[in-house]
């Protein structure tokens, strides 16, 4: 079977109102080298990609938001022509030809373990060697909220069937105001994942913000993912030792996450990447008897697919996973989304990633 060419589409996908930040925590924008920038992520254009064969069959791709189309289409010329089986799925051609964004590598990934599923007639978690779980736990995700917003989403993620809701946190936010309201919404039904994206200066922070926290009765809360820079693992250590809630890292590469073991620096991982090496690293983590969950870039449904596929084969991918794109977004451009129930997705069955694009909505969302 050969590639007979690559063929691309942007499109944007909005956000359903209210679902990320709340009106007071909207960002507008920025101005940087003398130019303003808007900063809402979900305006940030997605790369869909199809790969076509002379046998009929087409691979399906994603990129993450804001990775440039041309510079995805700057590769089709490493795929086209080329036999399928000549591929190597653990290091495609890519990197030592204009060095590939880690996005511009997903997308190509995504669409030739799609492929040769198809080809095989095989569900993606099969060319991993197979599934530990038929229904990947998942967490519903929110950006900063005030206390009446979080509330609501909270209601909102309970009635939906979640127990995790994955928060973004910054210092000055007012924590104790936001959780407690989650609390008194919906008791003990649901837990935060307070990410900080490393923006905690000091770990004196932290651990002033867990003794407000506990003077204020709020214990909803699951673990702290990322409250300081990852380079300071020693950070890490102590957080550890102070504190008996949960230390999560975000940290997708394998060395970055073998430093981590070795300092003994957190209790869990957060470690999505694109699929190869997410399953790679999840056995490090395994062998380290460390749980992972798989993160997201609030994508659209042929990645969330192609995450649920990689956390189904990963054995240590026990925690809550940040599949949420078909929550927030107001549509995933399949044409039969991804099944949610009970705070869990059901891994598809069909060969490959096990969907098909939705022809109507691409050309509804698709940008010049």
């Amino acid at each position: 079977m050969k590639i007979t060419h690559v063929e691309t589409v942007s499109v944007v996908v909005p956000l359903h109102a209210g679902s990320w930040h709340s009106a007071d925590y909207e960002p507008e924008g920025k101005t940087i080298g003398g130019a303003w920038f808007r900063q809402r992520w979900e305006e940030f254009p997605i790369v869909i990609l199809r790969v076509h064969t002379d046998e009929g069959l087409v691979g399906l791709g994603e990129a993450p938001k804001g990775t440039p189309e041309e510079a995805v289409r700057r590769y089709a010329s490493a795929f086209e022509g080329r036999e399928l089986a000549s591929f190597n799925l653990q290091d495609l051609p890519m990197d030592w030809l204009w060095g590939a964004q880690g996005g511009v590598y997903l997308a190509y990934e995504t669409a030739l373990l799609d492929l040769t599923g198809k080809a095989l007639g095989l569900p993606v978690y099969r060319l991993f060697g197979g599934k530990y779980r038929d229904w990947v736990p998942v967490s519903r995700c929110s950006g900063r909220m005030n206390p009446a917003a979080a509330a609501a989403a909270a209601r909102d993620a309970v009635a939906r069937g979640y127990s995790v809701l994955k928060m973004k946190a910054r210092p000055g936010d007012d924590m104790v105001a936001r959780l407690g309201a989650v609390q008194d919404a919906v008791g003990d039904q649901l837990h935060i994942v307070v990410d900080a994206n490393q923006t905690m200066g000091q770990p004196a922070q932290l651990f002033a913000l867990d003794e407000r926290l506990r003077a204020a009765g709020i214990h909803n809360v699951q673990c702290f993912e990322s409250p300081f820079n990852h380079r300071n693992l020693d950070w890490y250590q102590l957080a550890r030792q102070k504190l008996t809630t949960p230390i999560a890292l975000h940290i997708p590469q394998p060395v970055d996450v073998i430093e981590a073991i070795k300092h003994e620096a957190c209790d869990w991982l957060n470690i999505g990447s694109r699929p190869v090496i997410t399953y790679k690293v999840a056995a490090l983590a395994e062998a380290a008897g460390m749980p992972t969950w798989h993160g997201s870039n609030v994508g659209l449904g042929v990645v969330e697919a192609a995450h649920a596929h990689t956390c189904a084969a990963c054995l240590s991918m026990t925690l809550t996973s940040d599949i949420c794109g078909e929550v927030l977004r107001v549509d995933d451009l399949i044409r039969e989304p991804l099944v949610i129930e009970k705070g869990h997705v059901r891994v598809p069955e069909g060969p490959g990633l096990g969907v098909e694009l939705d022809e109507e909505a691409i050309e509804r969302y698709r940008v010049a």
